[in-house]
């Protein structure tokens, strides 16, 4: 005996031609369907008699008292004779039954590889077009990290057609108000970054008491589980700082380092520099923040003293001022770079201005992030409990590039010439131009 049923009241137009059926497909308000057909007899009397028949679910039709297998037993509609000297080419219809669709009891059954499986975790959270997820970041447009991650968080959006709010805003309180507003939106996760975690904590406690589920991503990993957060997508920080005292290392720099620090509050870039003075063992680490300064370049130029053997830029942005800053007071200083920005750091690494840059994969954290975001949000476990008790951390490593790295790419049968050409005639135009600022 079926548990439940959907009760759909379906007005059936039935056009009587003696002799004729037809098939159709009844669409129920549930999205589920009931396959159906019409059947006729005539009658001795010269009227014909019409009622309308379901396909089973059980193809066998075992059910008693059917006379076809597989049809259900006819409904007949009050009003459905027709009769026999009724006026002809004129359309007749029967009054309305009702159809009784199932309910199915469980999803349905999908075949994927060798599997057969019925329902996803995400079953019990669905999403359509309209449920509002957030992606909240820090930092500024001028920042060309930003546009690769953004870029990223397009594509995401377009090839999972989901309504993703994306925002920016460079400082804090604004993107602590900005998690609010999606909660009183209705959103259904957020995914934000950490720069400022004690800024954003109780906007991001307000959205786990709501029952949205929050990713970060980007900085904060060491926090990520005391703000409630599900996962954490993120550059290895450690890594990036251990990365370039190795590298360091590897040109025999000695002397002290200089770590500029570009954001006034950010754990991630922290993160680095810690990294990178507990690795190093040639000499000091100086950190040098020129954030909120109109003073950047004297900043750095006034550090640039005998001690000092490496500087290291943590964006494209400032590679290019302690380029400036550097170059000229101490040619011999040796300076790398984390970035993500295309062409011109590659460009001054051809021309030998940057020794190594650390690839910081940021059209990999915006796609990273979004999956994530999606898996937050349908991930049928209780969070912060069990499974869950910490946030799962999900690490890219950076990717050290080289002069002899920027250089493989003009190969004939580089892969980058072969599918970017664009991005090649780029970059060669970024080495003339760094040629030409250099004096070359």
């Amino acid at each position: 005996m079926i548990k439940s049923f959907r009760h759909t009241l379906v007005g059936l137009m039935i056009g009587l031609i003696i002799g004729a059926s037809a098939t159709g497909i009844i669409w129920a308000t549930s999205g589920s369907s009931s396959e159906v057909r019409i059947v006729a007899r005539k009658l001795d009397d010269g009227r014909v008699e019409v009622a309308l028949q379901t396909r089973l679910a059980d193809p066998q039709g075992q059910l008693e008292g059917l006379d076809r297998p597989g049809w259900s037993e006819r409904l007949t509609p009050q009003y459905r004779f027709l009769p026999g000297d009724a006026p002809t080419n004129r359309w007749l219809s029967s009054s309305s039954v009702t159809i009784h669709v199932d309910e199915p009891s469980h999803p349905s059954v999908a075949e994927i590889g060798p599997f057969e499986i019925s329902g996803t975790p995400t079953v019990s959270r669905p999403f359509d077009r309209d449920t509002l997820f957030c992606v909240l970041t820090h930092g500024v447009q001028e920042d060309f990290f930003w546009f690769q991650l953004y870029s990223a968080l397009l594509d995401a959006q377009r090839w999972n057609n989901i309504a993703l709010r994306a925002e920016m805003h460079e400082h804090g309180a604004d993107q602590a108000d900005a998690i609010r507003r999606c909660v009183a939106d209705g959103a259904a996760a957020i995914a934000t970054t950490l720069a400022d975690p004690d800024v954003l904590q109780p906007a991001l406690d307000e959205a786990n008491d709501a029952g949205v589920r929050v990713i970060t991503f980007n900085s904060g990993s060491e926090r990520a589980t005391e703000v409630g957060s599900i996962a954490h997508v993120s550059l290895d920080e450690a890594a990036v700082g251990r990365t370039a005292a190795e590298q360091f290392q590897e040109r025999e720099v000695s002397g002290d380092i200089l770590c500029i620090i570009h954001e006034p509050s950010n754990t991630g870039l922290e993160q680095r520099c810690d990294a990178l003075e507990g690795a190093y063992d040639a000499g000091s680490v100086i950190r040098v923040r020129i954030s909120d300064t109109e003073d950047s370049l004297a900043r750095i130029t006034a550090q640039a003293t005998e001690t000092v053997g490496g500087a290291i830029a943590l964006n494209a942005n400032t590679a290019y001022l302690m380029a400036e800053a550097l170059s000229a007071a101490r040619p011999d200083i040796v300076l790398a770079a984390v970035s993500a920005d295309f062409p011109t750091p590659l460009a001054m690494l051809h021309s030998g201005r940057l020794s190594f840059v650390l690839w910081s994969h940021a059209l990999e954290q915006g796609y990273l992030t979004t999956t994530a975001l999606l898996w937050g949000h349908g991930t049928p476990f209780p969070v912060q409990t069990g499974l869950f008790a910490e946030a799962t951390q999900i690490s890219i490593l950076p990717t050290v590039v080289t002069s002899e790295a920027v250089q493989a790419m003009f190969d004939a049968d580089s892969a980058l010439r072969q599918t970017l050409p664009a991005w090649i005639d780029a970059l060669e135009r970024a080495i003339q131009e760094e040629s030409a600022e250099s004096g070359e």
